[in-house]
């Protein structure tokens, strides 16, 4: 019986380790002239809290740490992103309508403060992604003054 769990368990290591061999594709674009940063000015507050707790994964450029190439993991992650880009990418954000831009502000701000967003598996590992009701508050003022000035005609 021991001779049976012991080459179990071997077989289990044998299979974790093949399955390193076996990454996906990691999210690691350029920022271009297409990203929000580019296509508005983001107060550096909003800056740093988008950087915590959005744009791994709602961008083309994800911050990777040592886990991330854990097989298992790095499976799970790449889902969260594919996921996440296609609900909202901040690296195509010169490429949306005014009306979607305005949209996903509205969700984003929607889901910022039901908590909903960042996701709590983010949270829990990324500690500067918890938001506080503070930050919150100035994320969704931010997100509120873009609109408006999105609403605003543009002057020749």
């Amino acid at each position: 019986m021991k001779k049976i769990l012991r080459l179990g368990g071997l077989l289990l290591v044998a299979v974790f380790l093949a399955m390193q061999f076996f990454q996906p594709e990691r999210n690691s674009g350029e920022v271009t002239a297409a990203h929000l940063y580019r296509q508005t000015q983001v107060p550096p507050g909003v800056q740093r809290m988008l950087n915590n707790a959005c744009m791994d994964c709602h961008s083309n450029q994800t911050n990777y740490d040592w886990y991330h190439r854990l097989a298992l993991v790095s499976w799970l992650i790449s889902q969260h992103i594919t996921e996440g880009k296609q609900e909202l990418n901040f690296s195509e954000w010169g490429s949306l309508s005014v009306i979607d831009r305005i949209g996903l502000l509205e969700d984003m701000s929607g889901e910022v403060k039901r908590g909903a967003m960042p996701l709590k598996s983010y949270s829990f590992i990324h500690h500067e992604a918890r938001l506080s009701t503070a930050q919150v508050d100035s994320l969704a003022e931010w997100i509120r003054h873009y609109q408006e000035g999105l609403l605003l005609p543009v002057s020749e």
